[in-house]
């Protein structure tokens, strides 16, 4: 099996692979087409650096070039970013409806963990988030989320190792 053929697993893009695979998919979205151009904008990077990136997301089967030069997402190219979507999206709401936290910061720490959380894991995410609304535990849990952190307590160094914070004053 070349390495064309083989299945690409979502889960094992990097940061930067999952970045420029899902801006192709939101431009071909958008626009009809993706071009190194269009991408180098979207991500903010040069056009040298997206033409090697994507060189890469070719090599490993996610995405395909026509003779006009517009990138288009293969089959596994296409379900990675369905996974990718699907991961960020169960992460977001895991952090805004059981953490507590603004639409903005999810999003932005969403699109740091989309690509490292497994699909079996973000399934979990997924159940647990139905759990958590379901019997309504949002209540329950509001005396413990936005506290101090509990690895604060009984610190004996100035940084918490969990969280950065400054050890609390006594």
């Amino acid at each position: 099996m070349s390495v064309l053929e083989q299945k690409v697993d979502p889960s094992v893009l990097t940061h930067s692979a999952a970045h420029h695979v899902l801006a192709t998919a939101e431009l071909i979205d958008e626009c009809g087409y993706a071009r190194v151009s269009d991408i180098a904008r979207r991500l903010g990077l040069t056009r040298g650096s997206v033409s090697v990136a994507m060189k890469s997301l070719k090599t490993a089967g996610l995405v395909d070039q026509d003779d006009n030069a517009f990138f288009h997402l293969t089959d596994n190219g296409a379900e990675s970013v369905v996974s990718l979507r699907g991961r960020h999206e169960v992460v977001q709401r895991f952090m805004i409806e059981v953490l507590g936290l603004s639409h903005d910061q999810a999003h932005r720490e969403g699109c740091r963990l989309e690509y490292l959380i497994e699909p079996d894991t973000a399934s979990r995410l997924s159940g647990l988030l139905k759990f958590w609304n379901d019997k309504k535990l949002a209540l329950a849990a509001g005396e413990y989320l936005g506290g101090p952190c509990p690895s604060c307590l009984g610190l004996k160094t100035e940084t918490c190792p969990c969280c950065g914070l400054q050890k609390p004053e006594e």
